[in-house]
């Protein structure tokens, strides 16, 4: 019974971290791309049609890396692709050119710094609940009655 609570604390320790990635997503203009920018493009339907021939007919979505930039375009290195209906399709940094008309929104990738502290939270959670109930490294053997009177001593109030 010990166990099946321990893991029900180690499991509910780690929900929070895992549920949250540790990304974001901004909203930013096309035209403030830099290179080194991990992005996610929103196509539009006339980018939709264009990009067809070069990412695969029906994609909504395309993320990645800029590698370079210029007024009318930028060079992508195409980590995923996502389909109008179905599931993200990984690629492997193939380089895509994007003309800045294809995009209807385009959003920046950026660290999250909540969801990493909730993740980096709910490990040492969970880590710690391990260690104390498996007495790894001297944390465990607690014996410390929660309630006056439970370890079995009738005179404790």
């Amino acid at each position: 019974m010990g166990r099946r609570i321990t893991a029900r604390l180690a499991a509910a320790g780690l929900l929070p971290g895992l549920l949250g990635a540790c990304y974001t997503y901004r909203l930013v203009p096309s035209t403030q791309i830099q290179p080194a920018t991990r992005v996610s493009v929103v196509l539009s339907d006339y980018g939709r049609l264009e990009a067809s021939r070069q990412i695969g007919p029906q994609a909504a979505r395309v993320e990645g890396a800029v590698l370079s930039t210029n007024d009318s375009a930028y060079l992508l290195s195409v980590s995923g692709v996502k389909p109008i209906s179905g599931a993200w399709v990984r690629w492997s940094g193939e380089p895509v050119t994007m003309r800045r008309d294809y995009a209807a929104l385009t959003y920046e990738r950026r660290p999250s710094r909540g969801r990493t502290i909730l993740l980096i939270g709910g490990a040492t959670f969970a880590l710690l609940t391990v260690m104390v109930n498996f007495n790894i490294l001297g944390f465990g053997g607690l014996d410390i009655p929660l309630i006056p009177g439970a370890n079995g001593d009738p005179g404790a109030q």
